[in-house]
């Protein structure tokens, strides 16, 4: 997770999941509710992961070195 793409395409791919699953609890019934709240928890736990990748990179420059 040293790359800024990750961060990007974590980010990406959780707000994605969060709206699928966002518009699966509001237009279907029976089982696909189920499947839009587990897609709504992958998402959240992808911006988890998306916010920790950003975190790691605050401390590093793009050059790949560390501030001291």
């Amino acid at each position: 997770m040293d790359s800024p793409k990750v961060q990007l395409y974590l980010d990406i791919a959780a707000k994605g999941l969060c709206i699928l699953g966002a518009a699966l609890m509001i237009f279907l019934r029976g089982g696909w509710f189920y499947v839009g709240v587990v897609a709504m928890v992958l998402g959240v736990l992808l911006m988890g992961g998306s916010l920790f990748a950003s975190r790691s990179l605050r401390g590093r420059r793009w050059d790949g070195t560390r501030r001291t």
